[in-house]
């Protein structure tokens, strides 16, 4: 088990003012854990733990549950999503009539809650009813 230097000072204004703050250890370790998209077991290593709360200045008390190929997935799916949204509001009248576009879309809409994320149940009725699915 690897084992990091932890340094105090460059975590998250947020971080510092959490509870449990005062307690952290002295160094950071690999942590095993079993992901919850794949299940494939794999490590959020001590250096990675490193990058994301003093360099990143992700809050302290985040944790993992998907390895690095779902958490890629899962952004990637994220982002799409969002720009998906975007051409939806500037081109609404088309999109309406583009039926590929709308069963992708709600593919997606679909796909997201697979990585533990929350479903956007609104957009996904909305979807549904553009396709005479509900």
């Amino acid at each position: 088990m690897t084992k990091v230097r932890l340094n105090k000072s460059a975590y998250s204004e947020s971080s510092k003012k959490s509870i449990g703050f005062e307690y952290l250890g002295e160094f950071y370790e690999d942590i095993s854990y079993r992901c919850k998209k794949c299940c494939k077991s794999t490590v959020y290593t001590a250096q990675d733990q490193k990058v994301t709360f003093e360099v990143k200045k992700q809050y302290m008390w985040q944790q993992r549950f998907l390895c690095d190929g779902c958490y890629k997935e899962m952004n990637l799916l994220k982002n799409t999503l969002f720009e998906m949204e975007q051409y939806y509001c500037n081109n609404k009248e088309q999109v309406l009539k583009d039926e590929a576009f709308l069963r992708k879309w709600l593919g997606l809409l679909n796909e997201y809650p697979r990585y533990w994320k929350k479903a956007n149940h609104s957009r996904i009725i909305f979807v549904r009813k553009a396709l005479g699915l509900a």
